[in-house]
């Protein structure tokens, strides 16, 4: 019960960052924003990893932490350019395509066999996300919707990543590297780019920080309380929570075809979670909880 708790803010503060980035849209860019938000998470971390003197730096893996950050500040910067030029609900669903993408990459590249109940997951979360998306060749005049996807795509790529450092580095070193890395990479991408902001933009992009900073802590701490599989389905309230942050703060309207598409996705992302447990791969459904964009 209290894993579930902590689950579910977790990606009540993952919702808000979109939030706060969809609100300022039109003042900031993408790049300023991430650099900003970036930057005050990573300001907020090594506060901590000072305060412990510094012992969660050490770690032999730095080229699998480079992997891992650069596909995740990718994911960040997908989604975020996802929540601003598409609906926060849209954003949100095609993000959660996530434990979808999984499986299939790791049947391509750690030779992983797909059981039925998995390949049912992937038919319907592909279907939903059709749904959703409704492709025809306008989807590559207003991208809002493919940035999304790519989001879910570069996030399960990470989430791999994710799952080898497991093996030797805690969570708060993985934090420390992967918003270190991500600020550098925001620093070479908004370099040119910086432009004047107001006191309450600045305010937003900060308290975008430290929700990315609780988004990880609450993950972990869901972790200390549950076992993956147990909470692993949580992860979609953030598509609840989208929907009626986008409702409410942006007047974004619900048609049927977009809760039916996030139904689909919603029970596709569920079966792969549950699909993985029964083959015994728990520790993938670890990752994908532990370790969420």
């Amino acid at each position: 019960m209290i894993g579930s708790i902590f689950i579910v803010l977790a990606f009540l503060a993952n919702t808000i960052q979109s939030v706060f980035g969809k609100a300022i849209e039109s003042e900031v860019s993408v790049e300023m924003f991430s650099w900003v938000t970036f930057l005050s998470a990573l300001v907020v971390v090594t506060i901590i990893v000072a305060l412990r003197r510094f012992r969660d730096l050490n770690t032999t893996v730095l080229p699998m932490h480079l992997l891992r950050g650069g596909t995740g500040i990718s994911g960040f910067l997908l989604f975020i350019g996802a929540a601003q030029t598409t609906s926060l609900m849209n954003a949100n669903v095609l993000l959660n395509t996530t434990p979808i993408f999984i499986p299939l990459l790791a049947m391509a590249f750690l030779h992983n066999r797909i059981n039925r109940q998995l390949w049912l997951a992937i038919a319907m979360g592909f279907a939903g996300m059709v749904i959703i998306v409704k492709p025809s060749a306008t989807i590559f005049t207003d991208p809002g919707n493919l940035l999304g996807l790519l989001a879910g795509f570069v996030t399960a790529i990470e989430f791999l990543a994710v799952k080898k450092l497991d093996e030797s580095d805690s969570p708060l070193t993985q934090m420390f590297y992967f918003l270190l890395i991500g600020t550098v990479i925001c620093s070479f991408l908004v370099a040119g780019k910086f432009q004047a902001i107001t006191a309450s933009h600045m305010l937003i992009m900060l308290a975008t920080g430290i929700c990315l900073v609780l988004f990880q802590f609450l993950l972990i701490k869901a972790y200390m309380y549950a076992k993956p599989h147990e909470i692993g389905a949580f992860q979609y309230s953030s598509v609840v929570f989208a929907a009626i942050l986008g409702w409410v703060v942006f007047k974004e309207s619900l048609d049927a075809a977009t809760i039916a598409g996030t139904t689909l996705v919603c029970i596709g992302g569920y079966l792969s979670i549950s699909g993985r447990k029964e083959n015994g791969d728990e520790e993938t459904a670890k990752d994908e909880i532990a370790h969420g964009v």
